[in-house]
């Protein structure tokens, strides 16, 4: 079981991942995304989308932590997490440092949250 990260006030679930260009192949190197069942979607770094190469495919209504609503670009890659593979991950793009995964990809799995050993199981659904 992957455990929480001792880093986020309270610890926070966070998983290893890696995004990939569904086209060209182009892969992140190894990220960490905090599991986010407030996030409707899949949130990653501004930076990721040139280092990959992504593309925009559309334009979405977000809406922020603190209320406010922006439109983002949004976009497609393959998403490994934990070791599954998930083709076609729509996500948006913000500026800030790590990946949010959101509900989008959450909803896919079965997860344990055992916040008392600060671990977490995730299988699929």
């Amino acid at each position: 079981m992957p455990a929480y990260d001792r880093t986020f006030s309270p610890p926070a679930p966070v998983a290893d991942l890696i995004l990939t260009h569904p086209a060209t192949g182009v892969r992140s190197d190894p990220l960490r995304g905090k599991l986010d069942s407030g996030a409707d979607i899949v949130v990653i770094p501004e930076v990721l989308v040139e280092a990959l190469g992504l593309s925009p495919h559309a334009r979405a209504w977000a809406r922020g932590y603190d209320g406010t609503y922006s439109q983002r670009q949004v976009y497609y890659a393959r998403l490994s997490i934990e070791g599954f593979e998930l083709p076609g991950v729509r996500c948006i793009a913000t500026d800030r440092r790590d990946v949010l995964v959101g509900r989008n990809v959450l909803n896919r799995f079965v997860i344990t949250l055992d916040g008392r050993q600060l671990r977490f199981h995730l299988r699929p659904a």
